[in-house]
């Protein structure tokens, strides 16, 4: 009985996958739309970036944000939620005609990102209203503050809302560090095939959601939606795509540019994340109902409960696998090695090969688009470990149901990776978001020097040198500065060690 599931499920699964490749292959939205009258040329971008204690990686995000090409008008905003370290510091060192600071302050502050989004869309929302401008003509666009977006962004995502009726539109999302480790690569591998395989079909089919990183939504839309569009949900991205859904809008999902992000290297913190994001898909699944009773057409019903439903049977799936596991691993362990060897001879390994691993072709396929410096043989070798990593998703899966039933909610921010580029300077030791008293600031007709100071490994201490070779003084190993000389018009320190 267990072995008939698995095979039906399985099948179900690849054909499914194939379908919805299939459907979301072709020209995109942007490309097939009919033009309106109003175009999309009077647009208004603005990236709200929800910081707490993002000093380390905020700086570089805003310069790559500030770096893009587009011919629109576009701003940002950085919600300061509540921060200990120098993240409004960092936001204060740009043109504050281009780069906002939004201030949350205990006890308003961290109480989710949700309410910080909603805070800084109240707060835009009345600067909109009260400067004469549409709310139409505007649209939010969301970011990490570890986020690396495409610099033709804007001008990719702009067409779509070129109609009237589009409340939002997600970009694909990568993950940036996918070099570094085998689990990033196996979380850029899910991202990139998640996008192919299902994203662009359900933006065919009318179902696209919408993710935490690069989503883009008219204000207008989010408007309709009341002072809190965001909710307190754990993936309250989800929940938004399905509210603009029932409120009459359309989402789209656009394939031709991408957000990056930092890709998690342990498994411990990746299994909490997706634990948050398994619990966020059942708290949502309260919508399957209001789903159903909708005006939505009928596929895009169809695909938005069964993807809310997905995790649970994916979590049932993998039960059922493990405990066949186990069974073949007892009959295994009661047999002889000749006998072992005579049932996983012929067709019948073939089979158990396919039933295993049947999507591996699909998944290699998919990512070496996505990814073509790769080659194929490394890409086959990932998929392959991609099917054993999506057991991530079962004990991710348990530990959600099991904090659902106890009415468990909080969560804790992942931390950030360093080493990634991401952070405010490169370089071979640790660099401590930290700015000692001691340190003077240089004049104004100096340039500032970084607020990152290096702490050098255990044991050893660096220098700090002017141009002129004058010691100005050193860091020990715990990070604390020894000045000797502070010339105010130092123009630069470099650290040797």
């Amino acid at each position: 009985m267990t072995e008939s599931v698995i095979v039906v499920a399985t099948i179900a699964i690849v054909a499914y996958t194939m379908a919805m490749y299939v459907k979301g292959r072709g020209a995109s939205d942007a490309e097939s739309r009919t033009p309106s009258p109003d175009g999309d040329d009077d647009l208004t971008f603005v990236f709200l970036v929800p910081c707490l204690n993002e000093e380390l990686v905020l700086r570089r995000t805003i310069h790559r944000l500030l770096d893009m090409e587009s011919d629109h008008r576009f701003a940002i905003m950085v919600i300061d939620d509540g921060s200990t370290d120098g993240t409004a510091a960092v936001a204060e060192s740009f043109d504050p005609a281009r780069v906002w600071l939004h201030r949350r302050i205990a006890p308003h502050a961290r109480q989710g990102k949700g309410e910080a989004l909603n805070a800084a869309y109240r707060h835009l929302r009345s600067s909109v209203l009260n400067a004469g401008l549409s709310p139409d003509s505007v649209v939010v666009g969301v970011m990490d503050a570890d986020g690396r977006l495409d610099a033709r962004a804007i001008d990719q995502v702009a067409p779509h809302f070129a109609d009237p009726s589009r409340a939002s539109v997600q970009v694909g999302v990568r993950i940036h560090n996918a070099s570094d480790r085998v689990v990033a690569r196996l979380q850029d591998m899910e991202f990139a095939s998640y996008t192919e395989l299902f994203q662009r079909g359900r933006s065919a089919l009318g179902s696209a959601g919408l993710g935490g990183n690069g989503q883009f939504a008219r204000l207008s839309a989010l408007m309709s939606l009341g002072d809190a569009p965001w909710s307190d949900c754990l993936t309250e991205d989800l929940e938004l795509g399905i509210e603009f859904l029932l409120h009459g809008w359309t989402n789209r999902f656009c394939h031709e540019t991408n957000v990056s992000q930092q890709g998690i290297v342990e498994l411990g913190p990746l299994i909490k994340q997706r634990t948050r994001w398994f619990q966020g898909h059942l708290q949502c699944m309260r919508f399957i109902r209001p789903i159903l009773r909708s005006n939505l057409r009928l596929w895009p019903k169809l695909d938005l409960a069964f993807h809310l439903v997905n995790p649970l049977l994916m979590l049932l799936l993998q039960t059922a696998s493990i405990l066949w596991l186990a069974r073949l691993g007892m009959i295994i362990g009661s047999q002889s090695l000749a006998d072992t060897g005579e049932m996983f001879s012929g067709l019948d390994s073939v089979l158990l090969y396919l039933l295993a691993f049947g999507l591996v072709p699909v998944v290699t396929f998919v990512y070496l688009r996505a990814e073509p410096s790769l080659r194929i043989l490394p890409a086959l070798g990932f998929a392959h470990l991609y099917l054993f990593y999506g057991y991530i998703w079962y004990f991710a899966g348990l530990r959600a149901v099991a904090r659902q039933l106890l009415g468990r909610s909080s969560w804790t921010k992942t931390a950030r990776t360093t080493g990634t580029g991401d952070e405010d300077r490169a370089s071979g030791v640790e660099f401590v978001p930290y700015i000692p008293p001691s340190l003077l600031w240089p004049s104004p007709a100096a340039p500032a020097i970084s607020g990152a100071v290096a702490r050098p490994p255990s044991g050893a201490s660096v220098e700090l040198v002017g141009f002129g070779g004058d010691v100005l003084g050193r860091i020990d190993e715990c990070g604390r500065i020894h000045p000797a000389v502070i010339d105010l018009r130092v123009r630069e320190f470099a650290t040797a060690s």
